[in-house]
């Protein structure tokens, strides 16, 4: 009885090891990644992404940081956004550089003034990268651009009016003399008027300093001093104050407008007749590609580019959004409000 008893216990020993080596052995089950807890998310939640702009309260960044935040949505990361309230390079350069202690993951700034150089390099020296978008600093050591050229914005500008105008006329020109971009803009439609249409002639070429008002005003300056004048041309976002202008001189319709961008104001001024067409980059796109492609190399998923471990760019270095003009044949898609 008792060898019976032992044997038994014995298999019972030997049964119970080899279940607990079966259990050890067996991988642990899958977590649903959607069902995880907040606490088991991947890395990649908390990693945050900078946009730096000048002018910040201005409408036109609104698709831009659409763009961008639904990106940084898609790809569960941080999306800031920030800049000075006015247009001020010299802040916008200070804030990218005092964002180098709060060591984001990436930074994507709008560079509209030769000092950003500095500052860009700074940033990309301390091992934060750097994208730019709607303006770039070509010179600087920034993975990519994504943004139009603006030179050929201006060519195309210059085409446009040329053909409102039938390569004779008068036209004033509306800038930021300070912004880089936007001079390259004005280059463009003096180039093409030079080379494609001698009779248009350039008459003036004024500082609205990014202001809609101060838009009003200047476009005010210039008809006076024109009274002949035959085209307007708005190189930035602030058509609205030429709409205002013309209403108020009562030249709706007697003078072509060609404004930059949009907002309901101006395409309220295109429905109204005070504005022929505004141009549209797809700013949206500026965003949304400047995150992603930010936080594709931020992550390594770029780091197969063949030759990239021997300093071949991992980026394009330009993505070009697409341009087109809007007209009073579909300004009323791209309203907001009725």
């Amino acid at each position: 009885m008792k060898k019976h008893v032992y044997t038994l216990i014995l298999v019972s020993t030997i049964l119970g090891l080899l279940l607990s080596s079966c259990a050890s052995s067996t991988p642990a089950p899958v977590t649903n990644p959607e069902s995880a807890p907040a606490e088991a998310a991947p890395q990649a939640k908390e990693q945050r992404y900078v946009m730096v702009v000048t002018i910040s309260g201005h409408p036109f960044w609104n698709d831009i940081k659409k763009g961008a935040q639904d990106a940084a949505d898609q790809l569960g990361v941080k999306f800031e956004f920030t800049g000075p309230v006015e247009y001020d390079s010299a802040a916008q350069a200070a804030q990218v550089e005092q964002l180098i202690i709060t060591k984001p993951d990436g930074i994507i700034v709008g560079s509209y003034d030769p000092s950003m150089t500095q500052a860009i390099n700074k940033v990309m020296a301390a091992g934060i990268p750097v994208v730019t978008f709607d303006s770039d600093a070509p010179e600087s050591t920034r993975l990519t651009y994504v943004g139009p050229d603006h030179y050929q914005i201006g060519w195309e500008y210059g085409k446009y009016m040329d053909g409102l105008l039938g390569g004779e006329g008068k036209v004033g020109l509306l800038t930021v003399l300070s912004q880089t971009n936007l001079m390259r803009r004005v280059q463009g439609v003096q180039d093409y008027f030079a080379q494609n249409a001698p009779g248009i002639e350039v008459v003036a070429v004024e500082d609205n300093m990014g202001d809609d008002q101060i838009t009003a005003d200047k476009t005010k300056t210039i008809i006076q001093a024109n009274p002949d004048i035959d085209g307007i041309i708005v190189c930035n976002a602030t058509g609205s104050g030429v709409a205002t202008a013309m209403n108020e001189l009562g030249k709706v319709g007697q003078i072509k407008v060609i404004t930059s961008d949009v907002s309901d104001p101006i395409l309220k001024g295109i429905l109204d007749g005070a504005i022929d067409t505004t141009s549209y980059v797809n700013i949206y796109l500026e965003g949304y590609y400047s995150l992603k492609l930010l936080h594709d190399y931020a992550n390594g998923l770029t780091l197969g580019v063949p030759g990239s471990d021997v300093g071949v760019n991992q980026l394009p270095p330009f993505v070009n959004p697409g341009l087109f003009f809007i007209t009073k044949d579909n300004a009323s898609v791209f309203l907001t409000t009725p």
